[in-house]
């Protein structure tokens, strides 16, 4: 008796799961559906290059190892953002709160080349780098890039970095990219860039 209920599980367990197409927003590709999945936070990385400031929206961003501090950053390569990351070598990442949405408008739908983000926006200047850390953000933590760590991943580079700096600007919650897309119609985007 146990060698067959032995059976019928192994035989449960090797049907494959039956593929459900569904659609979401007018996708119906699964590959596509899965990958909104992933979970994701909501960046503004920023860089310099001598005195000129850019910065980009991110959600590539992650912490790599504990000892030595270090995480990685995923910037695609048309990106001036990317330009000024591989000539100075620094980069400075503002983690949003649930609060952020304007930013997200301000710093990932037009490119540093056509507008300067910065104008009228509060900043400060981090530490150790001199990058902007951008207000009102929850968190900042700024970055020396590992070169010899860099990974080219395409169109886009990985960017392993050592954490130099980083503080905590207010208590809030990080803004996901889920939030982001569940709630951005909600929100009035005041930056009209």
């Amino acid at each position: 008796m146990e060698h067959d209920q032995t059976r019928k599980r192994t035989a449960i367990s090797e049907a494959p799961a039956p593929v459900v197409p569904i659609t979401l927003r007018g996708i119906s590709d699964p590959v596509g559906l899965a990958l909104f999945k992933i979970t994701y936070g909501l960046y503004i990385v920023t860089s310099r290059l001598g005195e000129r400031l850019n910065g980009q929206c991110c959600n590539t961003l992650f912490q790599i190892t504990e000892n030595p501090r270090r995480i990685a950053i995923g910037i695609n390569k048309k990106n001036l953002t990317y330009e000024y990351i591989t000539k100075s070598g620094v980069f400075a990442t503002t983690v949003l709160g649930t609060d952020g949405h304007p930013l997200v408008g301000r710093f990932g739908y037009r490119s540093g080349r056509e507008i300067d983000k910065f104008a009228g926006l509060s900043y400060l200047l981090a530490e150790h780098t001199g990058c902007p850390v951008v207000l009102p953000g929850i968190a900042f933590i700024e970055c020396r890039v590992r070169p010899e760590m860099t990974v080219d991943a395409g169109t886009h580079s990985l960017f392993v970095a050592d954490v130099l700096g980083a503080g905590i600007l207010h208590d809030g919650e990080p803004l996901t990219y889920a939030y982001y897309r569940a709630t951005k119609s909600l929100v009035p985007q005041t930056y009209k860039g």
